[in-house]
């Protein structure tokens, strides 16, 4: 059984959400996403959210396709994944993503505007569903 905090996060090309649960794996919450600005600036933000909740491991949202294949998105984050271990030396898992944006997107709609400044966009909202469904089936 996994023990600790797990960070997740929803890689993308401009901005990156991020979601945390507590030590039992019970309760999520999405946390502000940040900017990619590259690796490097990338990695020393994770390794930031890493120490300050205290996170024992890291998932990943693995872009595949509708029928299950993995494209140019999922090569991308496949290539990040292994980044992530080197460089952060953290065991870290790759969780199919498949929806949670659109899941994120409806329930972004029916937020108010000031939960969306708190979360800055719905990447966020997005990891806390990998998170999510990450904990169900672990």
């Amino acid at each position: 059984m996994r023990k600790g905090r797990v960070l997740s996060v929803d890689y993308g090309l401009k901005n990156v959400g991020l979601a945390c649960c507590d030590e039992l794996g019970v309760t999520v919450h999405p946390l502000a996403s940040i900017p990619n600005r590259g690796h490097r600036d990338l990695l020393s933000r994770l390794r930031s959210a890493v120490r300050e909740h205290h996170v024992s491991h890291i998932v990943v949202g693995m872009p595949l396709n509708m029928d299950g294949s993995a494209g140019e998105a999922a090569r991308r984050v496949e290539r990040f994944i292994q980044l992530v271990r080197t460089e952060l030396g953290m065991p870290s898992t790759a969780v199919d993503e498949r929806l949670s944006t659109v899941e994120a997107s409806e329930m972004w709609r029916e937020m108010s505007p000031r939960q969306q400044r708190r979360y800055r966009t719905v990447d966020s909202l997005a990891a806390a569903f990998i998170l999510e469904r990450f904990l169900t089936e672990s």
